[in-house]
């Protein structure tokens, strides 16, 4: 008897079953041989499966996905660049105009040229600077006018009239920037908190530095306390972003934090510029006794009631309706701070005119808000906020062309680091127990805020040296008060500014993080 027997082989890798048929000895014993064809009828009808690579030897997915990312990136910076390509034109075309209209003086090497590019170059290394470490740029806009001045490049003591022209101006904008956020309605609810926080630091820095400056430097009370008005200051604009960032992270609505740093720094500010003011005219100044006295007792009150005066003529003219009602409202206040602090100056009243630039903004701001416009966010705020921007660099590169460096020079700066730690100790101290209701990680949070000198520094810190180069019969020793005065000031601010802003911007939101309160937990329920 015939038997047929099945092999089955995997050919070449995939699933084709081959049957080979060979006569054996009995066909009806071949049991194998019938599950052999069963499986082959199965196999027959299904699909052979395929595996296939799909290869294609032209193409790299590493270089497609860094193309692809070099595409989005280049497309998300490109209005970035175009913004900075404007600028650079826009810049180009302006010296290109002045040089065409007077000629020598604004020729690549001119007089007037040497102040353009300090400044433009302050502003470009600002950028560079606060991309590549988040800094505040004007700390490298310090650093290029320093550079500059001991280059010999620019030196602004051969500029004291646009200088001093430049530095009216320039409190008009700080002051006005920030008391258009003012909000009455907090200022009223608070006004404890708010006065003592801005007023107290304050006032016992100044008399503290009055004092150190006496007794290490030599300085004459009268010129300690001039120093000490400016030295005081602290510069809140240079926190506030990270104070939004802190408390907007952190969820802790147990305090407007941006009112209370806002508000009470500006007090601080107006204080400042308020009594320097007093106190320069009181020195710069000569005349009678009687007169003297009576200015510097009545400065910053008239300066107050001329501002809030002016805010409150700002709610009823121009009229709300009014087609061009936010242009006309803006050139309202700006044109009248500029009036005010330029009159208080020509007069001698100095400080009057700042205070009353930060009450007639704070009284508009205030009275517009009824209108519908939002503080801090109305048309008049960005008008202030461009041009700041503008000014910012000039501020900074300019003041630092007055640090020379010399032989005195380093003996100061050390005296004056100790005088720093001594006067930040009893600032911060005094601060830290002024807001004795909050915790001790807010106190703390408030005290970083309350650590950078910058702004109002570098305003106002060549202003005596303009004042004794302007009226000309001055001693040596003036000078050389003048002199110190700029070097304590930069050092201040190149020291106090990064640590108060990296403390703000790192610890923030961990200081104003509330604890979760623990409950005890029975296991059993």
């Amino acid at each position: 008897m015939e038997y047929k027997n099945g092999t089955s082989i995997l050919d070449k890798g995939v699933y084709i079953i081959r049957n080979e048929e060979f006569k054996t000895m009995n066909e009806d014993d071949s049991l194998l041989a019938r599950a052999v064809r069963r499986q082959n009828i199965i196999m027959k009808g299904q699909e052979t499966p395929e595996i296939t690579l799909n290869y294609n030897p032209g193409k790299n997915p590493i270089k497609d996905s860094i193309v692809k990312k070099t595409k989005d990136i280049c497309r998300a910076k490109t209005p970035t660049i175009l913004h900075y390509f404007t600028l650079l034109v826009l810049g180009l075309g302006t010296w290109g105009l002045l040089w065409c209209a007077f000629g020598e003086d604004w020729n690549w090497n001119g007089r007037w040229t040497k102040l353009a590019f300090v400044g433009g170059l302050a502003w470009a290394a600002g950028e560079a600077f606060q991309m590549c470490t988040s800094l505040p740029p004007l700390l490298a806009a310090l650093v290029i006018g320093i550079l500059a001045r001991n280059f010999e490049f620019l030196d602004m003591r051969e500029y004291t009239e646009i200088d001093a022209f430049l530095r009216r101006i320039y409190p008009v904008i700080i002051l006005g920037k920030g008391s258009l956020a003012f909000d009455f309605k907090y200022i009223k609810k608070n006004w404890r908190l708010v006065s003592s926080l801005g007023v107290l630091p304050w006032t016992a820095e100044v008399l503290t530095l009055a004092v150190c400056m006496h007794v290490f430097l030599d300085f004459p009370w009268m010129w300690g306390l001039l120093l000490g008005s400016t030295y005081a200051s602290v510069s809140f604009a240079v926190v506030m972003p990270a104070v939004q960032n802190s408390s907007g992270s952190s969820g802790n609505l147990s305090q407007n934090w941006n009112q209370l740093i806002l508000t009470a720094g500006g007090t601080d500010t107006a204080l400042s510029v308020g009594v320097f003011g007093v106190i320069h005219s009181f020195i710069m100044h000569e005349g009678d006794d009687t007169y003297r006295y009576i200015k510097a007792a009545l400065a910053l009150l008239v300066g107050v009631v001329v501002g809030v005066s002016w805010g409150t003529l700002a709610k009823f003219i121009p009229h709300s309706k009014d087609f061009y009602v936010a242009e006309m409202r803006l050139l309202f206040v700006l044109i009248g701070g500029l009036f005010t602090f330029f009159l208080s100056a020509k007069f001698g009243w100095g400080g009057t005119g700042g205070v009353a630039v930060l009450a007639c903004n704070s009284t508009a701001a205030n009275c517009w808000e009824k209108d519908g416009w939002k503080l801090n966010k109305n048309p008049a705020s960005t008008a202030y906020r461009v041009m700041w921007s503008t000014l910012e660099p000039l501020v900074f590169a300019y003041s630092g062309t007055f640090f020379v460096i010399k032989a005195p020079l380093w003996n100061v700066m050390l005296i004056g680091l100790g005088i720093l730690c001594i006067c930040v100790v009893v600032r911060l101290t005094i601060a830290f127990f002024v807001c004795s209701k909050m915790t001790i990680r807010e106190r703390f949070f408030v005290c970083c805020t309350w650590i950078p000198k910058s702004i109002v520094e570098a305003v106002l810190c060549p202003v005596a040296y303009n004042a004794l180069v302007a009226r000309g019969n001055y001693d040596e020793n003036e000078m050389q008060y003048a002199d110190h005065f700029i070097w304590i000031i930069i050092q201040a601010i190149l020291v106090t500014t990064p640590i108060g802003f990296l403390l703000t911007k790192h610890l923030g939101p961990f200081l104003l993080t509330e604890k979760q309160k623990k409950y005890d937990i029975d296991p059993e329920t």
